[in-house]
């Protein structure tokens, strides 16, 4: 829960900071406004200018947001900031009588963004996004601990985005470049060796292409130039560089009022996984060739949209993925981690269904439904033999039914579920999760600033067979050892209250 209270005299200060920071001519027009809720909120408005400042006060987090906007002629621009502390964990009921927080954890993160926009001329605009985050987490062991037992994570991201548009006649054209990197760096302090560090850095050059042929024919076409970046640092280092060109083309066809087709194909690309890329570089040996690849491919898709009569949407959409490098567990070494498996396919279908019951007299009700139905196939690493990735189902669906109570503000929800079997492939394990099929609901009550929620998860069904096949050494050798089973259940009562805005 995240409260606002009044400003403190250090908000304050940051307010007039912020606001010595707007350009004269947009400051000579700001005018303080108070904000709703009775001075909670430091707010100062003009015509091209706004400064807003944000305490934040909740059980486990304390600090302040910052939004700075203006907008002189042609440039339109926000800046915001945040910077926020809090921790500690609640008591497991069989801890010490004394002991106010188990396994507690302190934090501190700040948060820049810069949003700018320039309007050049007529059809032609360039934006430009920045931010960078970090956050660093201290994790303690037990409710009395040293502070040489303490872990310290640290999380880290930033990122630039460059775009520019351009529309001329039936033409409409947009560049852009941007880079991201995220890393985490985990260190234990009693240790005093130097953290554990992993990252990823994505640069990306892109150039898009709008032909509209007519009315209801367009083409687009688009090229992309990819360099990705994977990285961990431990006992030893090991890093990955990869380039690729990424192209895709689309044919999109409006026949009639509220049809659309689309006929699209592109080549896929999917960043290793920091994680998965640190468990693979303490395991392999150098000069290994197994290293994990980015997922990378072709998708060729056909999307058919339709609106029906009664204001019923329908969209379905056909995609098949021809990959030409899978990550999975593999062998490495004496063990497993992820490893690029070779090539692979996967196709699926997926529905969708919005409807309106209200010529059902059922006025303010919508029936809203997604189904998915996939299949896909990879040589398993181990035994050679086809099978589905792992974790992948072959079928989920939701159905969903919500809407408002008349006359109050409760709106409500019924949510039926199910999911299809998974099979999860290790090097001397098998796990299957079992199929499974629940209704669930939620109350929302949204009256005044508070907003107070219900939500039932499975309260009818919910639960799935686990059934865990191990082996004796590798599943290569076929020799199973033991089979154990148990039931899962998924049924949760979750009561959030939120303030409105």
């Amino acid at each position: 829960m995240r409260e606002r209270n009044r400003a403190s005299p250090r908000t304050l200060a940051v307010a007039c900071v912020a606001a010595a920071a707007l350009p004269a001519a947009a400051r000579a027009q700001a005018t303080p406004q108070a904000a709703p809720g009775g001075g909670q909120q430091v707010v100062v408005q003009g015509d091209d200018a706004r400064v807003a400042i944000e305490p934040i006060a909740a059980a486990s987090s304390l600090g302040s947001r910052a939004e700075l906007a203006a907008k002189l002629g042609k440039l339109d621009t926000s800046v915001t900031a945040s910077v926020e502390r809090g921790g500690g964990g609640l008591a497991t009921p069989d801890s010490a009588a004394w002991s106010l927080v188990q396994n507690p954890a302190a934090w501190t993160s700040n948060d820049v963004q810069l949003k700018a926009g320039w309007t050049l001329g007529a059809g032609s605009q360039l934006n430009l996004e920045a931010g960078s985050t970090e956050r660093r987490t201290h994790n303690y062991p037990t409710a009395l601990t040293l502070d040489g037992d303490t872990q310290l994570a640290t999380d880290q991201s930033s990122f630039l985005r460059v775009r520019g548009g351009l529309q001329r006649g039936p033409f409409t054209t947009q560049l852009g470049a941007e880079t991201s990197t995220t890393a985490v760096d985990t260190q234990t302090l009693s240790a005093g060796g130097p953290a554990d560090r992993q990252w990823l850095t994505s640069r990306k050059v892109f150039a898009n292409l709008d032909w509209r042929l007519s009315q209801q024919l367009s083409l687009e076409a688009g090229q992309a130039a990819q360099n990705l970046v994977v990285g961990w640092r431990g006992g030893d280092e090991a890093t990955s560089q990869a380039s690729y060109l990424t192209p895709s083309l689309a044919l999109a066809l409006r026949p009639a009022s509220g049809m659309s087709w689309r006929l699209e194909a592109e080549q896929t690309l999917t960043p290793i996984n920091p994680d998965q890329f640190a468990a693979y570089a303490q395991l392999a040996t150098p000069g290994a060739t197994s290293a994990p690849q980015p997922d990378r491919g072709w998708r060729y898709g056909l999307q058919l949209q339709q609106a029906l009569p009664g204001g019923v949407d329908l969209t379905a959409k056909v995609s098949d993925w021809r990959y030409a490098s899978v990550t999975d567990l593999g062998p490495v070494g004496g063990g497993e981690a992820p490893v690029s498996i070779g090539p692979g396919s996967r196709q699926q279908l997926d529905l969708d269904l919005k409807a309106p019951l209200a010529p059902l007299g059922l006025g303010g009700a919508t029936l809203a439904g997604q189904f998915s139905l996939r299949n896909s196939q990879v040589a398993d690493p181990f035994t050679g033999q086809r099978r589905t990735f792992s974790g992948e189902s072959p079928y989920r669906a939701e159905l969903r039914l919500s809407g408002a109570a008349p006359l109050t503000d409760l709106t409500w929800s019924v949510v039926a579920t199910a999911d299809g079997p998974q099979n999860l492939y290790q090097m001397s394990q098998v796990t299957n999760l079992g199929a499974t099929a629940g209704v669930g609901g939620a109350l929302t009550y949204g009256a005044g600033p508070v907003q107070l929620s219900l939500q039932l998860d499975n309260l009818i069904g919910g639960s799935r067979q686990v059934t865990t096949y191990s082996y004796a050494g590798s599943r290569a050798d076929g020799s199973l050892g033991e089979i154990d089973r148990r039931a899962d259940d998924a049924r949760a009562v979750r009561f959030s209250l939120k303030r409105g805005y």
